[in-house]
């Protein structure tokens, strides 16, 4: 796990910067790589292979192995192909084995090289054996190109400036902005797409970011910069999740779901580092932790936890969990003091409008856990693999709807109903839902109460590109297409990764989640939709997985996000002063995005624009310390 950087041209003391500028990703080392026609750097938090054998940028040959500037460095002349990598390989013991017997040496015991030699036996199909998370740059000399890649689900950052022959990239903003030339991060250079696209889902989707002339690398996305003509080559989809194929026989998909389930925590607990878990009290972290038993001793397996005060709090579910396996716990109130403090280092961790205030406590126990380990498994995608939001459910309850004869869901949608956006369920939403049902589902994000939501035609367009493929993979059920759109776009790649990505190396602390497994994604297009949620429940098979792994209290619980009340404490009357600022400031770059507010949000009080104020004043965060 770490941070990384590099452009197409020599300049040691600018690659430097951008090292500087990202050095809590990586505390443990750092080299860069300077030639004549690029620059390539790295910031290292070392988990496996802790001698300088794992230096970055490492290089390669057949013949003998890896080397760098702090290994085997009498080979440095030879450098003919090299990588800066961020993230984890999984399987790379595996893929290792399999080389060896081709002939191919190592000279270390880290991923690193495995994906080299990788790269050497396959080409740009390499990615397509690895199991893990990663964003990494290869230099390849021969063909003079850089080969960019990212991770089937997002889970590691690689962001990139392309303009007038300039490729430059780095695992977050503040690398790019290193570049203070280039003037990114100006109030001129915003780009006004990726505001509305912010105001209207709380995040920047990629491939789009604030800044114009800046791009993240999609989720399972490959790049080829050629270093001769100074252009963007290539840049295509490598993966594919399968359509949904159900299967019927459930003990044949129990067996299976847990089989996948053991082995990818099996392979996340790999490290030559303190090993520890996240643990919120709900399904999915404390499934992680009951599997983690049968790899570890649980007296010296470390756990942490967050608490919150009144109705959001989960301490007695964490409780439950913490005393059924005793493990070595950690727990920590987040209170309204710690908010408070934390809202500088907020602005500064986030270098992009980001809205999911949970990242103010997944800052705070990623904090606590770095005191006792470097690495921590999470459950985060067990609601995207099985179907665990109230938006899978109101899928469900759509697909119902969608059978009804088209003059029965044109009444429906007269129906005379008093707004109520507070409930999951109300007449007025029901009415919003059969006006929705006479459109065709693709446009169900882009028309669902469109009223009363700034629906700008950016985001409309990627909303009905992104749910029409979801629906091509869930065979045109919406409840299927809806919990695809949030594996693979909506509520992972940047949104709740970044969230925790951000948060955690922060503290150089590596973040695992055996959910994320892509073995997962695809087992999920075998789990019949009624087995993942009805109208009601949620998570059904995956309960029936895991009911002899977590306590029952555990099993038979309903969903509650890691909600801290901090919606409360921002919406206090002693920050009215920064709302009425960050408004005006809005006038400037998006009239409709202000008219809406001016008219709509700060005239009613529901969940939703709570919700809307709340990435107002974020956004104003942003900005203030961010824009130049």
């Amino acid at each position: 796990m770490c941070g990384i950087n590099g452009f197409n041209w020599e300049d040691k003391n600018l690659i430097s910067s951008m090292n500087k500028n990202i050095k809590h990703r990586g505390p443990d080392d750092q080299g860069t790589f300077v030639s004549n026609r690029l620059s390539l750097a790295q910031v290292r938090l070392s988990i496996i292979d802790l001698t300088p054998a794992g230096h970055n940028p490492m290089f390669y040959d057949k013949k003998t192995g890896a080397f760098s500037e702090r290994h085997q460095k009498h080979l440095m002349n030879d450098a003919k192909l090299g990588i800066v990598f961020n993230g984890e390989i999984y399987n790379y013991q595996d893929i290792k084995s399999e080389l060896e017997l081709k002939g191919y040496a190592f000279s270390t015991k880290c991923d690193t090289e495995v994906i080299l030699a990788s790269y050497l036996e396959w080409g740009y199909d390499c990615v397509k054996h690895f199991n893990g998370m990663w964003a990494f740059c290869i230099y390849d000399s021969k063909k003079k190109i850089l080969f960019c890649s990212r991770d089937r689900l997002g889970v590691k950052p690689f962001y990139y400036y392309y303009k007038n022959g300039k490729f430059i990239f780095s695992s977050e903003l503040k690398g790019i902005l290193a570049h203070k030339n280039l003037k990114i991060n100006t109030k001129e250079n915003i780009n006004k797409d990726a505001v509305q696209l912010y105001f209207s889902l709380g995040f920047v989707p990629s491939p789009y970011s604030i800044y114009h002339d800046v791009f993240k690398l999609e989720a399972r996305q490959n790049l080829i910069f050629d270093l001769s003509s100074k252009k963007i080559k290539r840049q295509w989809y490598y993966y594919e999740i399968p359509k949904l194929n159900p299967v019927h026989d459930k003990k044949k998909l129990i067996e299976e779901g847990r089989e996948i389930l053991r082995d990818a925590v099996r392979i996340r607990i790999i490290a030559d580092v303190p090993v520890g878990a996240f643990l919120s009290g709900g399904l999915d972290s404390s499934t992680v932790v009951g599997v983690m038993k049968d790899f570890t001793e649980l007296k010296k397996l470390h756990t942490f936890s967050i608490g919150f005060e009144g109705k959001y709090d989960e301490t007695k579910y964490i409780n439950i969990v913490k005393n059924y396996f005793g493990t070595k716990h950690h727990h920590y109130y987040f209170k309204e003091k710690d908010f408070e403090n934390l809202i500088d280092t907020y602005s500064f961790m986030y270098d992009e409008p980001f809205w999911d205030y949970s990242g103010f406590p997944t800052y705070k126990v990623s904090e606590l856990a770095k005191k006792h380990v470097t690495v921590c498994l999470s459950g985060d995608g067990g609601d995207e693999i099985f179907g665990g939001y109230n938006t899978h459910v109101a899928g469900y309850r759509m697909d119902l709807i969608y059978k009804l004869p088209r003059f029965l869901r044109f009444i429906g949608s007269k129906i005379p109903a008093r707004k109520n956006l507070n409930g999951f369920a109300s007449a007025y939403l029901l009415k919003e839902a059969f006006k929705a049902s006479l459109k065709d589902k693709k446009y169900f994000y882009a028309t669902a109460i469109s009223e009363d939501s700034i629906r700008p035609e950016v985001y409309k367009k990627i909303t009905i590109q992104k749910l029409d493929y979801a629906l091509k993979k869930g065979n045109n059920k919406l409840s299927e297409a809806l919990r695809i759109y949030d594996l693979m776009s909506n509520s992972l790649q940047d949104n709740f990764l970044v969230k925790v990505d951000r948060a955690s190396m922060m503290h150089a602390l590596e973040v695992r989640s055996p959910f994320l497994d892509y073995r997962f994604v695809e087992f999920a297009q075998k789990i019949p939709s009624e087995w993942k949620q009805n109208s009601i429940k949620t998570k059904i098979l995956m309960r029936e997985i895991i009911k002899d792994i977590v306590p029952k209290e555990i099993v038979n619980r309903g969903k509650q996000g890691f909600s801290p009340p901090i919606d409360k404490w921002i919406l206090q009357k002693k920050y009215s002063k920064d709302f009425k600022k960050y408004i005006e400031q809005i006038k400037s770059i998006d009239s409709d995005i202000y008219l809406f507010y001016k008219n709509k949000v700060f005239k009613n009080d529901n969940v939703l624009y709570t919700n809307y104020r709340i990435r107002l004043y974020l956004f104003g965060l942003w900005s203030k310390k961010w824009l130049k």
